[in-house]
């Protein structure tokens, strides 16, 4: 990050008046910065209506927690994809041959707030050629002389679409400058993407609790012939923490296992897996953790009713 630092000072300093429109060299700078698909955590939703009614003998409810935990975590990550977007609208304002810049200009949803992005390019001899691009997002309060960096980020690679990169979200930053939101947590968001190979992969760290999740490292992975994986967590109305790892198939039927961190102190876990609709076939739960006193024993069923999922690249 230093060497990278230094380019981009370099850069600002012989900063050039931009054109009013796109160069294919701009355009290249412009496809290191991560699109919403890149970032997004893609869970399916179960087939059909079995999940949201009854299932005999019960519904896959860790399962049916996945994806309203990503469809929050990608909610996180828009503050990153509305910046971006911002940048996308417009022409650079300035440019040297390794660099571009954009701004500064009014941040529209928090006024007296200004940003500025610098994307600057190397070749470092580990990628043979290749480039990598470092971008940092800026924000200062207008009047100020200094700007503070909240999002940095590098990729490699001819496009975000095709490549692997990384961003880091600084949330005490925004805090302090008046850029965040009203969900934003203290701390970082440490996101990695790798789109080079299948399965494309994406994980996320979050420092602390934040935008309707828990601080975790969540983690998913996408098969091109179908089917994935997911790392997640959530908080039960008890107040238990269960850490969750699901793998899946094209259909959407899966398998689960659970750790849970009892929040009177101690441990407990299980395993489920179901069917499209998110109904369990099976259960292994001898400590009866998944069901309600009344259901007990928990568990059920036999295990090679499970699906075949694919294995985690993690």
């Amino acid at each position: 990050m230093r060497s990278w630092t230094r380019t981009v000072a370099l850069a600002v300093g012989l900063a050039l008046a931009g054109c009013g429109n796109y160069s294919t060299e701009d355009l290249r700078f412009l496809a290191a910065l991560p699109q919403r698909e890149d970032l997004a955590f893609k869970v399916p939703a179960p087939a059909g209506t079995g999940a949201l009614s009854s299932c005999p003998p019960a519904n896959a409810s860790v399962w049916l927690d996945a994806k309203p935990t990503a469809d929050n975590i990608n909610a996180g990550v828009d503050l990153v994809l509305s910046l971006v977007d911002l940048v996308r609208r417009q022409p650079p304002t300035w440019r040297t041959k390794d660099a571009r810049g954009w701004g500064p200009f009014d941040s529209g949803e928090h006024p007296g707030r200004e940003i500025q992005v610098i994307i600057a390019r190397t070749y470092p001899a580990e990628l043979a050629g290749a480039p990598r691009y470092g971008y940092a997002f800026q924000a200062r309060v207008k009047g100020t002389p200094d700007f503070t960096t909240v999002i940095w980020g590098v990729f490699d690679g001819g496009s975000a679409s095709h490549g692997k990169g990384g961003v880091i979200l600084y949330f005490d930053q925004m805090i302090a400058i008046g850029i965040s939101g009203p969900t934003t947590p203290p701390g970082t968001m440490q996101i990695a993407y790798d789109r080079t190979s299948d399965p494309v992969t994406l994980q996320l760290v979050l420092s602390n609790d934040g935008f309707g999740v828990v601080q975790f490292g969540y983690r998913s992975a996408e098969y091109g012939a179908g089917g994935g994986l997911f790392d997640f967590a959530i908080r039960d109305g008890s107040g238990n923490l269960l850490f969750i790892s699901t793998g899946y198939d094209a259909e959407g039927a899966g398998r689960a296992d659970v750790g849970v961190q009892l929040a009177g102190g101690g441990t407990a876990g299980f395993r489920q897996c179901w069917g499209a609709e998110a109904c369990l076939v099976y259960v292994l739960d001898p400590g009866n953790y998944s069901c309600p006193a009344a259901e007990w024993p928990c568990s059920f069923g036999v295990e090679t009713d499970c699906p075949a999922v694919p294995v985690s690249p993690f």
